[in-house]
């Protein structure tokens, strides 16, 4: 287990520094977490060697989920700032129709 963990936290590590995509990166630190623990409590009852496999790949995991999750936060935010610049973009453009058609008004009496 723990280099089935270390396995998934390095490649979990790897994605997460990919951007726009780091945030799927998740998926496979979050079992490199739990299996580096199971890794690890294993080898502390068993008195086994392949704990250092299994700090390593915990460890790994850890950062990589880290990273994974910064991305997340990173474009939800991304996404409502964007959402909230869209709607102000459209209210400018109403406000700027409106103003528009009402000076249209004022030449076509200007006009008569």
């Amino acid at each position: 287990m723990g280099v089935a963990s270390l396995v998934l936290g390095i490649v979990g590590l790897v994605i997460s520094f990919i951007p726009c995509l780091g945030m799927y990166g998740i998926g496979l630190t979050i079992p490199g977490v739990v299996l580096g623990a199971i890794a690890i409590s294993k080898a502390k009852k068993n008195n086994d060697q392949g704990k250092g496999l299994a700090i390593a790949g915990l460890v790994c995991s850890i950062i990589g989920s880290a990273i994974a999750g910064w991305q997340c936060y990173v474009i939800y935010n991304a996404n409502n700032a964007v959402n909230e610049i869209s709607k102000a973009f459209n209210d400018a453009a109403n406000a700027a129709k409106e103003a528009a058609k009402e000076a249209a008004k004022e030449a076509a009496k200007d006009i008569k």
